[in-house]
């Protein structure tokens, strides 16, 4: 088994030097070039109550002024905050996602919630009194996972319970063969939305799971998703209705405006990946997250934390690489969360952080980091380390903006995947949810990381704890203090399937 990994990266790695560099320099820079925004949109958008900030994207849905935002850190949150929507629905509830488990349960804390709460049963329950409608993926007919067969054997499960409920199950086989449809959002009523990177499955890590990330069979997983209240509500809707369109020709589908309250105040702009020569509505196709993206990584002033699967796209990286090096008034830290084994990326990934690494020459400005849990083990040693899955796609921008959403750092959630991501201007909306990620990873109390300086809470006790928690690992003698541990390029300790084959075949 090693020797074929290490074949399969090696020729991985050879593809990458030959075809990298011909993707990146030549296909890409055409298509960005085609779907770029004009000067009559810039010109447009200067004349807006948000046109003197570049952040936004001055392209399809413009932000909106009056929402809610409420950030949902991992899957116990999300999870039960949607089982409270589906059982207020009244009018209807449209889904779209990459993949779909149709019997993950929702809840997590009765003996019957296993059964009960299960997300195609509470479907059907509800599309016996209004209509819901589920787009999916079609999946890979070759190369990636999930199948195509995956997606068909989902949307027949999903007919199969409907019975006489008004419940349809569509696939979208739009997205070009060697790419992917990777959003993740939901709609009850046209007035509340969730959009994040959680997917509503138990395909290759189960979502639902806690902020204390207790040690389970298979992996932690680490997610974050948003619910959506006020008049960015209609924009997710409007990319649902988009792409229903275009797979089913249905233009029938309901539609409420949303509500809002006066006090609703945070600016929300949904910003979508729409790949070129992909759909009617935009065959340029769209680009908005990776403007947001180097657009808020440029004008970023004192730290910069990002939460991503990956960190493979050279745009990106180049406007971190320009932050970086650029003059600041007062100390700058740019800290990443990526996961221990990132899935067909850990090579990719690891370069990239070298490169910021080398950037960083020694100045402490760059910190990477991976979170992992720790308990008993049933093997050799007192305690097992296993690293927490890290699929969130969060970032945060001198405790001012926020963005949440379905895009990885990579070109596929950049360019060539069809993705959709919140952009949010609350300086107290992004300051609570960087408190509440960093509390988690800290394993400290949310009030002390509030009262704390963020630069010197990233150099004090941020690097220190981890450096403890890489001692811990080494020495296998007690549970991790907290959950952060710093990024290594290469091997990293505790591949959950590794140690799980290991207590299988261990002879006692």
């Amino acid at each position: 088994m090693a020797s074929l990994e290490t074949l399969e990266a090696d020729l991985g790695r050879r593809l990458r030097g030959v075809l990298g560099p011909l993707v990146r320099g030549r296909r890409h820079r055409a298509t960005l070039r085609r779907g770029a925004v004009t000067e009559a949109q810039r010109r447009a958008a200067r004349a807006t109550w948000w046109g003197h900030e570049p952040h936004w994207y001055p392209d399809d849905t413009p932000p909106r002024r009056h929402n809610r935002v409420t950030p949902l850190v991992d899957g116990e949150h999300y999870f039960a905050a949607l089982l409270d929507a589906l059982a207020g629905a009244r009018d209807y509830v449209y889904v779209v996602g990459w993949c779909l488990t149709p019997e993950i349960p929702l809840r997590r804390v009765a003996e019957g919630d296993l059964i009960q709460t299960r997300l195609l049963t509470l479907l059907a329950e509800t599309a016996r009194r209004l209509p819901v409608r589920v787009l999916l993926w079609a999946g890979a007919p070759v190369l990636l996972q999930p199948t195509t067969r995956t997606a068909e054997a989902v949307q027949r499960a999903v007919l199969a319970q409907a019975g006489d409920a008004d419940l349809r199950c569509e696939l979208d086989r739009s997205a070009h063969i060697t790419h992917c449809l990777h959003q993740k959002t939901l709609v009850v009523d046209g007035q509340v939305a969730f959009v994040g990177g959680m997917d509503l499955t138990t395909f290759q890590g189960d979502r639902w799971d806690t902020q204390a990330h207790r040690l389970r069979p298979g992996p932690n997983w680490h997610d974050v998703q948003v619910r959506i209240e006020g008049e960015a509500v209609a924009d997710v809707e409007h990319n649902f209705r988009q792409r229903w369109r275009a797979v089913t020709g249905d233009e029938g589908l309901p539609h409420r405006e949303p509500a809002h309250e006066p006090v609703w105040d945070t600016p929300t702009q949904i910003v979508r990946t729409i790949p070129r020569d992909t759909y009617g509505f935009a065959p340029q196709g769209e680009f908005g997250i990776l403007h947001a993206y180097t657009r808020a990584i440029r004008l970023a002033r004192r730290f910069i934390y990002l939460e991503n699967q990956y960190l493979w796209s050279p745009h990106v990286m180049d406007a971190l690489i320009e932050v970086i090096d650029q003059p600041h008034d007062e100390p700058f830290r740019l800290v990443l969360v990526l996961p221990a084994h990132a899935y067909s990326g850990k090579w990719d990934n690891d370069r990239h952080v070298q490169r910021l690494r080398e950037v960083d020459r020694g100045r402490g400005i760059v910190s990477v980091y991976c979170p992992y849990t720790s308990g008993v083990d049933i093997g050799t040693h007192a305690f097992t380390f296993r690293p927490t899955y890290v699929h969130a796609k969060v970032a945060i921008f001198d405790d001012e903006w926020l963005m949440v959403g379905s895009a990885n750092l990579n070109n596929r959630g950049l360019i060539t995947d069809g993705e959709l991501n919140a952009l949010v201007h609350d300086p107290a909306l992004a300051r609570a949810l960087r408190v509440d990620l960093w509390a988690e990873h800290l394993a400290l109390p949310a009030e002390w990381v509030a009262g704390a300086d963020p630069v010197a809470l990233i150099d004090g006790e941020g690097a220190g704890r981890a450096a403890e928690n890489a001692a811990i690992v080494r020495q296998t003698d007690r549970p991790l203090i907290c959950a952060l541990h710093p990024y290594q390029i290469g091997r990293m300790p505790g591949a959950w399937v590794l140690e799980e084959a290991e207590v299988l075949t261990f002879d006692r």
